[in-house]
């Protein structure tokens, strides 16, 4: 599978740097040219560039995480959108404001519900910058703004937590914990009783080719009193079509809601040089079949305390990941191949190239660990199904590990769209994530940087959705995960949370969150049932 899936990237590769014609001269493609919170659709022509993208402005991508990224899967499932959605996050700001014009463009041609029209207010005041630089540039205008560095939000995060204790320990990999209701955090766990955190998001312009971004985070708790991180800082710049960036940026591959199978946001984001193409416009003639492709490639170097504690491991080892995305009108697909390779004692040689290249690896005493697979997403009206099938390591070529993920949305239970529901379930094997030359696995910083579910566990989630007026959200979760074996245990664990969101105003939002947590069989206190239980509260404001 992996030595399949590395010739497939090399070809598709080769296929996105291919110049492929434009679109006829009589094509147009309409949008809106006004940015005002309250916009009004006007259709203009853009012009015919291969890669529009490179005719702006360096953009910075929105972090992982952000609610912006839930305002476009529901604009995309009520059909705001013609364009596809893909499964490579993050998203760049001015990518955000193309899929606000096309929505905003839609919303001009039929009755648009309250809710719809708060989100797209709200997203236009955000994007403010980048839609005005898609409007000059629409209009043939060299002066496209985007200038000067933005603090774009800050917030104020209340918690407080009961837990039998802080984290859980897995069966594997070596020394990793997870705990209820921190998954998919940036790495943060919640101590004890009391947590307080105060956070910004910011970014823009040095330059018309260089773009800043910074997301500092400052907290308190009754475990390490006061503490402070920075959750993202990078420089984006281009050459050519080629966008390129370098810091701690934390990034999501695949098509999951609840987890990835091979890399998200549920560990500490990493510090990384990562290469992407920018967007093209559908490839034409014999590579028509392509569709519309990305390309994003990364390489990071892992934590320095992975062999300290008695495992076999080696520190400070690189992840290598590349992906590819292959879009369509309403099909996306994306191959992607991470690798962990190489740390102190363990040098990654020149004459390895080739094998690795390839996906060849020994069937024992495995020089590097390789996961590789495929996602996809199809949009019907008024559903979506999406699923994830990776591999991890091979034998004979043939991935020897395998772990999936399948989902439904349906973002219009009703005509309105006011409810929706999402379904989701996935699977890991017990050899997933763990590895005999990396014994701490498939972890940075002890968080796994797939799904936290771990090793050899079987996830199923619901979650429903209600719209109850242009200003406030209600939503229902329920996940149940039967982890993998831990000693002569097999832990399971229900976790229900109720979730509420209240616009204040036009720059300030509220949400909450309760969640009750059940483990059954844990064994982790006397006793081997044990009730964990989680309030969150929100202040954000955005500028």
């Amino acid at each position: 599978m992996q030595k399949s899936l590395a010739l497939l990237l090399t070809f598709v590769l080769l296929s996105s740097l291919t110049p492929v014609s434009v679109l006829a001269s009589g094509s147009k493609t309409a949008t809106s040219t006004t940015v005002s919170e309250k916009a009004a659709a006007q259709p203009v022509s853009f012009p015919k560039d291969e890669y529009p993208n490179t005719k702006l402005p360096m953009s910075t991508n929105v972090p992982v995480g952000s609610l912006y990224y839930d305002y476009l899967e529901k604009l995309d499932g009520m059909g705001y959108l013609h364009s596809m959605l893909y499964g490579t996050k993050p998203y760049a700001r001015v990518d955000f404001a193309r899929w606000i014009l096309e929505a905003r463009e839609k919303a001009a041609t039929k009755k648009t519900p309250a809710y719809i029209e708060t989100m797209l207010t709200e997203m236009e005041r955000e994007f403010k910058p980048e839609l005005e630089a898609w409007s000059a540039y629409a209009a043939g205008r060299k002066d496209q703004g985007m200038r000067g560095v933005k603090v774009h939000s800050v917030a104020a995060e209340l918690d407080y937590g009961k837990f039998s204790r802080n984290s859980y320990p897995y069966s594997g990999p070596a020394f990793s914990s997870w705990q209820p209701f921190s998954t998919g955090n940036n790495g943060r766990h919640y101590s004890q009783n009391t947590n307080f955190t105060v956070s910004g998001y910011a970014s823009g312009n040095l330059g018309r080719e260089v773009a800043v971004s910074v997301s500092p985070r400052y907290g308190w708790d009754e475990d390490n009193h006061l503490s402070g991180a920075v959750d993202e800082a990078y420089l984006a710049s281009r050459i050519g079509i080629f966008k390129i960036e370098a810091g701690k940026q934390a990034l999501d591959w695949g098509q999951g809601y609840t987890g990835k199978l091979s890399f998200s946001n549920n560990g500490r984001p990493l510090t990384m040089l990562k290469v992407s193409t920018e967007e093209r416009k559908p490839n034409r003639g014999i590579l028509h079949f392509l569709g519309t492709t990305r390309l994003t490639a990364f390489v990071g170097q892992l934590d320095g305390e992975r062999a300290d504690n008695g495992v076999h491991d080696f520190n400070h080892p690189y992840l290598v990941g590349i992906r590819h995305e292959h879009i369509y009108k309403n099909l996306s697909i994306g191959l992607a191949r991470l690798s962990l390779l190489g740390g102190d004692g363990n040098a990654f040689k020149f004459s390895d190239t080739w094998d690795w290249v390839r996906g060849k690896n020994a069937d024992s005493n495995d020089k590097w660990n390789d996961q590789a697979g495929v996602d996809v997403k199809y949009r019907f009206p008024g559903l979506q199904l999406y699923g994830e099938l990776y591999g991890e390591d091979q034998a004979n070529y043939l991935p020897s590990d395998v772990a999936y993920r399948g989902g439904l949305y349906f973002p219009q239970l009703t005509k309105d769209g006011s409810w929706d529901l999402r379904l989701e379930g996935a699977h890991t094997n017990n050899d997933w994530y763990v590895h005999g030359t990396y014994q701490s696995g498939w972890t940075y910083h002890h968080d796994i940087m797939g799904d936290a579910m771990g090793r050899g566990a079987t996830k199923a989630y619901a979650g429903i959705n209600h719209y109850l007026n242009a200003r406030d959200t209600l939503g229902l979760n329920a996940e149940y995960v039967k982890l993998g074996e831990l000693g002569s245990l097999n832990p399971k664990v229900l976790e229900l949370w109720l979730n509420y969101g209240h616009k204040l105003n036009a720059s300030d939002r509220l949400t909450a969150m309760v969640g009750w947590a059940s483990l059954k069989d844990a064994g982790y206190q006397d006793g081997n049932d044990v009730k964990d239980k989680f309030v969150k509260l929100v202040w954000q404001r955005s500028y």
